[in-house]
């Protein structure tokens, strides 16, 4: 009798555990998830304090528009950088495409120096992704340069929707 009271207790206790660990993942889980590998290369991108337009819990997300996305150099909108916003000053490297194709080694994914940076921003309050209309520098480029450029503002662009209904004559009703 002692040991299958141990055992549901042991049973009970790793199913409390793991309930604990799926809320975690489920409440800290991130919108911007970067996917590629770490180049080596990076370009530092600094998010000032006198940021107004974010709240805490927000989330930040690097964009190139013409980044690298695969091993064979296709090129389109790559996520190369995360961070979430907490109200103080956040610091998000970016991660810069490595070319060695020339010399018989590896294309890696990333952010081709020069491009200008794209930002976009996970509202967490009311689950909604905006695109960054313009930023804000106090210093830098604010390009994939590998040094880094600080930011002092955000102007986030509203989303807008446009919704084309073509008249039928039918109605049905849910």
């Amino acid at each position: 009798l002692g040991w299958e009271t141990f055992m549901i207790a042991s049973i009970k206790k790793n199913y409390f555990l793991f309930l604990i660990f799926l809320l975690f993942q489920i409440t800290y889980a991130q919108h911007f998830d970067v996917t590629i590998e770490n180049t080596g290369e990076s370009t530092l991108f600094i998010f000032q304090d006198s940021i107004s337009s974010l709240e805490s819990g927000d989330e930040i997300g690097l964009f190139d528009n013409q980044g690298i996305l695969n091993s064979e150099g296709d090129v389109g909108e790559l996520l190369v950088g995360a961070g979430i916003w907490t109200g103080s000053q956040l610091e998000i490297t970016a991660i810069l495409a490595v070319d060695l194709s020339q010399f018989n080694g590896p294309i890696l994914p990333g952010a081709q120096t020069g491009n200008s940076l794209s930002l976009k921003v996970w509202d967490d309050s009311n689950q909604t992704e905006y695109a960054v209309e313009s930023y804000g520098l106090s210093i830098g480029s604010g390009t994939f340069d590998g040094l880094f450029s600080a930011i002092e503002e955000i102007y986030l662009q509203e989303p807008h929707f446009s919704v084309d209904i073509e008249e039928t004559g039918e109605s049905t009703l849910f």
